[in-house]
């Protein structure tokens, strides 16, 4: 079941008995787009507040420029560098790093540069926390009665809120900010911040190779106490053992180091002395086998002895003077004789020389030999003393290793230590002013155009939270799509609001934007209906929305087609049909032809207008639900059809009563009124529901009383033109 336009009706779980019925009937309204005419119109119902909110925001930000008190700012700007230039070239240098590296860095430092402990350092470096000026200068008074801590916590927390870094992207230049209401003391202040974060940055690389000049003393200490200790202990195992280091005095030529201990040395000395002594015994020996095996007077050392050479030479002049005597004397004459005798002298003393001279290189061999033989008895002994001192050398070598170790250790820390001294003068910073902060002229706060806009932004922002909680809280249906967007019923007509006393006048007027409209109301219900319906109930949701008056306009308007048309007032509770046609209220009606008092021509009455008939309400029974609970009005209706091309019914609202309902369940169609801005959403659509759980044809909804300058919508709806003449 679908109404003519195509869309299901909405029902809630639970109103038909069929779940499969249900769900043909039930609509999921799912998110709808934001409609900006919904929301116009939502502001222009709510202009006159809206206007006050605004009004109030902009003279909230005329208040706040005019009474806000003057603030001023300066800015002071610092270049930081990760890399300091070296002056002696043994500095530590943080490595270069890029990317999110660099980024962490920079943000440290600006993390540095707000932080606690900064603030205080300013603190102190200005005096401030003796100097109350300070705080009457950022505005802050009755500071009496605070504590010492409480005051202190003041002026860090005044400090940090009014100061500002920032660090542009892609530069290394912090600008440094300070707020205050007196522009000297702003400048005074983002300088002393900026002076300080110099300083701070020096003395933590100071206080780092402080820390580092400190430890290498210390090491350096222990260093040279183990170096001591170690020395120590081995003049002590030498001194014990009789171990004398003789490696300094005697010490090789062409050697690297000497002998060790003087054992050693002795060892290496005597082993040298033996090795000559014993080349010396075989030269001896080799001479004196040669001397000992030839005539004396040929031995090389006898040939080449002064002595004998002179002998040899005084003998050679005798003999040549003993050869010229014989040539010319006897060979007994006396001075041949005495030359003979000179000549064989001469020969015994060149014999005994070379005698002696054979017997000395025996006796050199024999000195050699005995040399040899005292130093090798001597070298034996050195060996046994040596390989006893080399047992006791193993500890010797290990305490002499000890003592290099500690010493090479001493001499590295030493040489860390000078370079670190000689570092400490030198104050390397990579933090460097580029701007100082001058007092500005002019303050920095409160910005007119700023405030202003915020406060027009602020104003509009609450216009529109209070816009939106006023249509969450008010369900009123004020829109005439409302019809098929809420109630899902197809809209067929909107009749405009006419003064109400003008209503009956403007009906009876074919020109007005009264008639017009119903005549457009009466040809939808013709298209709806695929034709004239037989019978046709007109109903609302509650009273007062224009049921009774779009009863008798349609009724009318019907009959001034040709169409024979019967309006019974079936508001059997409170019956206002009567007043458009003059019948008296104890006339017969409705409840007397239900209640078999009278027929239903003797309850019908004629209406001026041709073709029109009119049926009052009649007595108002105590119960009228019982007279329409059984089958009397389609009886009724099936008498009437033969005299009647329509018949239209005006019938009681539909919420906390049976009537509507029951008479919507027999009639062939029913039209569903609403009231634009007094008919709300949850009460029209519970109304409806119960109508469709009655199987009433509702084919659609009517809307009443539209008027769009307090509706906030157009004047024209969907082609329809309220100023159509």
């Amino acid at each position: 079941m679908t109404l003519p336009s195509g869309r299901p009706y909405e029902l809630e779980p639970g109103d038909l008995a069929d779940p499969a019925e249900e769900r043909l009937f039930t609509v999921d309204s799912g998110r709808r787009l934001i409609d900006p005419r919904v929301i116009w119109s939502a502001i222009y119902r709510h202009r006159l507040a809206v206007g006050i909110i605004l009004l109030v925001a902009i003279l909230a930000g005329i208040a706040s420029i005019v009474f806000m008190p003057r603030v001023y700012e300066a800015t002071a700007s610092v270049q930081i560098d990760q890399q300091t230039t070296k002056v002696l070239g043994t500095e530590d240098v943080e490595p270069t790093v890029s990317g999110s590296d660099a980024d962490r860095f920079l943000q440290t430092q600006m993390d540095i540069l707000e932080s606690r402990g900064m603030a205080k350092q300013v603190i102190a470096r200005l005096g401030l926390d003796n100097d109350s000026s300070f705080l009457a200068g950022m505005g802050i008074t009755s500071v009496e009665k605070l504590s010492p801590a409480e005051k202190d916590e003041l002026l860090l927390t005044t400090m940090q809120k009014n100061l500002t870094a920032e660090l542009p992207l892609n530069s290394r230049i912090l600008k440094i900010s300070f707020r205050s209401r007196d522009p000297e003391l702003s400048a005074k202040i983002a300088n002393a911040y900026a002076d300080q974060f110099i300083q701070a940055n020096i003395q933590r690389k100071f206080s780092t190779g402080e820390y580092s000049r400190t430890f290498l003393k210390n090491q350096l200490d222990k260093a040279k106490e183990r170096l001591e200790n170690s020395e120590r202990d081995l003049i002590s195992y030498a001194r014990a053992a009789g171990l004398i280091d003789a490696s300094a005095g005697a010490a090789q030529a062409g050697s690297p180091e000497g002998p060790r201990s003087l054992v050693t040395a002795n060892l290496v000395q005597l082993n040298q002395d033996y090795a000559q002594a014993n080349a010396t015994r075989l030269e001896a020996e080799q001479r004196w086998n040669q001397a000992k095996s030839v005539p004396a007077t040929t031995l090389p050392e006898v040939l080449g002895n002064l002595a004998m050479q002179q002998l040899l030479q005084k003998r050679a002049e005798l003999n040549a003077d003993l050869s010229r005597m014989q040539q010319h004397m006897r060979p007994d004459h006396p001075s041949v004789l005495q030359a003979q005798a000179q000549v064989k002298e001469l020969d015994g003393r060149a014999n005994a020389l070379a005698e002696n001279i054979r017997a000395s290189i025996r006796n050199q061999y024999l000195t050699a030999l005995k040399q040899e033989e005292a130093i090798e008895r001597q070298l034996g002994s050195l060996k046994t003393a040596t390989l006893s001192e080399q047992d006791r050398g193993v500890h010797y070598t290990i305490l002499k290793r000890e003592v290099d170790t500690n010493r090479e250790m001493y001499e590295g820390l030493l040489s860390r230590f000078k370079e670190l001294s000689a570092e400490a003068g030198v104050t390397t910073n990579n933090i460097t002013i580029i701007d100082r902060a001058d007092a500005p002229l002019k303050p920095s706060s409160p910005k007119k155009k700023v405030n202003l806009a915020l406060a027009i932004g602020a104003g509009l922002l609450l216009a529109l939270l209070y816009v939106y909680a006023r249509e969450k809280l008010d369900d009123a249906i004020r829109d005439p799509r409302d019809v098929e967007a809420k109630l899902h019923l197809p809209l067929i007509g909107i009749v405009p609001a006419v003064p109400e006393g003008t209503i009956i006048e403007a009906l009876g007027s074919q020109k007005s934007t009264l008639s017009e409209a119903y005549h457009s109301i009466r040809s939808a219900v013709e298209l709806s209906s695929q034709g004239l319906p037989r019978s046709l109930v007109v109903t609302s949701s509650a009273m007062g929305e224009g049921k009774s008056t779009t009863s008798y306009a349609l009724a009318c308007d019907f009959a001034r087609v040709g169409r024979r048309v019967l309006v019974i007032d079936a508001d059997m509770r409170r019956p206002s049909l009567g007043k458009y046609f003059g019948s008296p209220k104890d006339a017969p009606g409705l409840s007397s032809v239900l209640a078999r008092l009278t027929d239903a021509q003797g309850a019908i009455m004629s209406a001026p207008q041709p073709n029109l008939s009119y049926m009052p309400a009649g007595p108002l029974p105590p119960d009228p639900a019982s007279l329409f609970s059984g089958n009397g009005l389609v009886k009724l209706l099936e008498v009437l059809a033969d005299d009647y091309d329509l018949i239209v019914l005006d019938a009681p609202p539909v919420m906390a009563l049976a009537d509507s309902v029951q008479i919507a369940s027999v009639a062939q169609v029913t039209v569903f009124v609403v009231e634009a801005g007094s008919a709300h959403f949850g009460q029209a659509r519970n109304a409806v529901t119960r109508l469709l759980r009655a199987k009433a044809n509702v084919i659609g909804g009517v809307i009443t009383k539209y008027d769009p300058r307090t509706s906030g919508f157009d004047q024209t709806y969907e082609g329809y033109t309220m100023e159509y003449g």
